[in-house]
């Protein structure tokens, strides 16, 4: 259920009732241009995400994982709201049958009913009318990247060729890994950046003494696309990931547990599960899946700058 934990809920100020001489607001987590980020709205969206945090039996550990994944989800969080800004500034709405439509289309993607669907949401605490709030942001945050950063994207046919013959002309080796991710938050000093590569290396030495890759990737794994997987990649070939990653992950055994690496933003705790050589297939048999490959990681880079950008545009004071 991915999908329908992917937007937290959207929350005012709380102002809680103390005697008639006092009042208490609610912690700010940060303030994005005018708009505000609650403690609680962070808390909301991470909470899922600490299930497993109590089988850290180290204290310290234990903290800076909760830490790690608070400023994970605040990060995240900011992004979101920078573009619900933009949605605004460009005068972007999304209409109630588009909000149905992709409701459907999510409801066919993972074999549900309405009664499914509402049991869900009840389980994760959501009403309908909130689910349908959260997917009009969805729907509105996605349009915004594609005006943004989508509309700018031409993968050329040079360019498609270029990737086939480096890659699948012939045949080539594919590797199937996986990754324990320890971030290093945008903003971090020397000592930060010390402790992070302490952690990994740390979770290297202990997958490497035979504990399970797969769970010390679920309990401190940063990557939350893959977390949840026991950080698994699936198969790779060249060219897919950044390069000082590729150049670690093909030149390891099957089996080996190796790192930390630094690499996109944070240092790659690593393990290859398998290798295999895989067939090539004819141009024109794959040529559009390369196309969408290309773009879709031109699409994710040219996010990042994106957002990036907005950040020098936008007061975004952060006080988690």
């Amino acid at each position: 259920m991915k999908h329908i934990c992917a937007t937290g809920i959207v929350l005012g100020l709380v102002l809680l009732a103390w005697p008639a001489h006092a009042r208490v607001v609610e912690k700010i987590a940060a303030l994005v241009g005018d708009d505000v980020i609650l403690q609680s709205e962070v808390e909301d969206r991470a909470a899922p995400l600490l299930a497993d945090i109590a089988s850290i039996t180290n204290p310290s550990e234990r903290e800076a994982r909760i830490n790690a994944i608070r400023r994970e989800v605040l990060e995240r969080l900011i992004d979101d709201q920078l573009l619900a800004q933009q949605a605004t500034e460009l005068k972007l709405t999304a209409s109630n049958d588009e909000i149905d439509r992709a409701i459907e289309q999510i409801k066919r993607d993972y074999g549900l009913n309405d009664a499914q669907l509402k049991d869900e949401l009840r389980k994760q605490g959501l009403s309908m009318a909130t689910y349908r709030i959260n997917t009009k942001r969805e729907i509105l945050k996605y349009r915004v990247l594609n005006i943004a950063v989508g509309s700018k994207l031409n993968i050329g046919d040079t360019e498609v060729q270029s990737y086939y013959d480096r890659h699948m002309k012939s045949a080539n080796i594919q590797v199937r890994a996986s990754h324990i991710f320890i971030a290093i938050p945008e903003d971090a000093d020397n000592a930060t950046v010390v402790e992070r590569e302490k952690l990994a290396k740390s979770l290297l030495s202990r997958a490497q003494n035979g504990e399970d890759f797969a769970k010390l990737a679920r309990e401190y794994s940063e990557d939350a696309g893959t977390r949840a997987e026991g950080g698994d990649l699936g198969f790779i070939g060249r060219d897919i990931l950044p390069k000082p990653m590729e150049e670690l992950v093909f030149s390891m055994r099957v089996g080996e547990i190796r790192g930390p690496v630094r690499a996109d933003r944070g240092f790659h705790v690593i393990k290859v599960v398998d290798k295999h050589a895989k067939e090539a297939k004819p141009f024109a048999e794959v040529q559009d899946d390369i196309r969408i490959r290309l773009r879709q990681r031109e699409m994710e880079r040219q996010t990042k700058i994106y957002l990036s950008d907005l950040r020098k545009k936008v007061l975004v004071d952060i006080r988690l």
